[in-house]
């Protein structure tokens, strides 16, 4: 959630492109950090990294 915040969207994307791939576990808590994660990174959806990611 930081790089999003620092306006760093291409090292947001990637970072939350592996965090997506790792907390596939079903735990609500991982649910909802996924949800505040795309919810910043939608600000940023111009970025072909983010809207790679966003489409995904």
């Amino acid at each position: 959630m930081a790089y999003p915040d620092a306006n760093e969207p291409e090292a947001a994307a990637g970072t939350a492109g592996r965090m997506f791939a790792l907390g596939q576990s079903g735990s609500e808590r991982t649910t909802e950090r996924t949800r505040i994660v795309l919810d910043r990174l939608r600000a940023f959806r111009d970025v072909p990294e983010v809207a790679e990611l966003l489409a995904s």
